[in-house]
């Protein structure tokens, strides 16, 4: 059970790096309902899918931080724009889009 608290833990910080606070919802949500409810038979699927969503949230942060290194280009005029065509500045509301 350890483990699917460290994954859980871990996939939340993640999650909070990318400001997306529904899906936050979800985790913690999910969180307190496996502890409460998990069997152990069922465990290691749990465990599974939860590696499985923090390596995708994992390479969304990555996208993330090419995003902003692309940006923060952009707006130095070193590459061309893409992201601020039009007078946009650039900025999401979340990273998960």
């Amino acid at each position: 059970m350890e483990v699917f608290y460290l994954i859980a833990i871990l996939s939340a910080s993640l999650i909070i790096l990318l400001k997306h606070w529904g899906l936050l919802m979800i985790q913690v949500a999910a969180l307190i309902i496996v502890s409460l409810f998990a069997s152990a038979t069922f465990l290691w699927l749990i465990i599974a899918i939860q590696l499985l969503a923090g390596i995708w949230l994992l390479l969304k942060t990555l996208q993330a931080v090419d995003y902003n290194y692309q940006l923060e280009l952009e707006k130095t005029h070193r590459i061309e724009q893409h992201w601020t065509k039009g007078h946009q500045s650039g900025t999401k509301k979340n990273f998960l889009s």
